[in-house]
């Protein structure tokens, strides 16, 4: 029983594989859209955001299918080349984006202190195994003990990468600053964009002592990031006023 259970869960997983490769393969004039971000940043509500204006742009529907047909993923191993009128969600940094066309990106900043402190804590709410996934997707060595203490997500890189690339366009945005961006997210992926209410992010508990040694890590970053504005389109000329000693040249 459990054998033919397990083959049965394998042929509707082929199944569900092969309709949603021939949904993806319905023609469209819209580009592939990447959200991107440095992870805790509000990439995951504009990608769902995209997601439904996606699906009903393209599809005419809301409906489940349409949804996961549009929906798809370029963490472990990115796409050989995106699909039109597929959003896709990543921590990846832009060269994934080198060499395909009919493709634009979207990248979330933010506090790069909100993000750290989150992400230690997504340790103890979702498991081990999630956190060292994290820094998979973020291309780094897995070092949690070292996250409050060191860029160890490389932040300040991500952010360098994402801001200066100009290969394919790429909008950047403010996390703090989405909600006042709505109209610009349209324009800039060509679907009608609604975001959700915004919602107050949950507090951290951190020691003071710990909390200290992290705001010394990351106040400066984050006071660089406060000089860029909610919503540009990346340009060298912002990703050189983060440029920090661990890359000499963008």
């Amino acid at each position: 029983m459990n054998v033919v259970n397990t083959d049965n869960s394998a042929i509707h997983a082929r199944l569900r594989r092969w309709a949603k490769g021939l949904m993806q393969s319905v023609p469209t004039q819209k580009d592939a859209i990447v959200v991107a971000s440095f992870g805790r940043a509000g990439s995951t509500l504009v990608y769902d955001a995209l997601v439904d204006a996606m699906a009903k742009a393209h599809f005419g529907t809301r409906a489940d299918i349409a949804i996961r047909a549009t929906r798809d993923e370029a963490f472990d191993r990115p796409p050989t080349s995106f699909r039109r009128g597929v959003v896709y969600k990543t921590h990846d940094y832009p060269n994934i984006l080198e060499g395909s066309g009919n493709v634009r990106a979207i990248f979330l900043f933010g506090s790069a202190l909100d993000a750290a402190l989150s992400a230690y804590a997504q340790k103890e709410l979702r498991g081990e195994e999630w956190i060292k996934s994290h820094f998979d997707h973020l291309r780094r060595p897995y070092r949690h003990d070292a996250l409050l203490s060191e860029d160890v997500l490389g932040f300040r890189d991500q952010c360098i990468a994402w801001m200066a690339f100009e290969k394919a366009p790429v909008l950047c945005l403010r996390y703090e600053g989405l909600w006042n961006s709505a109209e610009k997210i349209s324009e800039f992926c060509g679907v009608s964009v609604e975001l959700p209410e915004r919602r107050p992010r949950a507090p951290k508990e951190i020691a003071p002592d710990v909390l200290e040694a992290a705001k010394a890590v990351y106040d400066p970053l984050d006071r660089d990031l406060e000089k860029l504005p909610d919503c540009f389109i990346a340009n060298k000329r912002y990703a050189s006023q983060l440029r920090g000693s661990s890359l000499s040249e963008i």
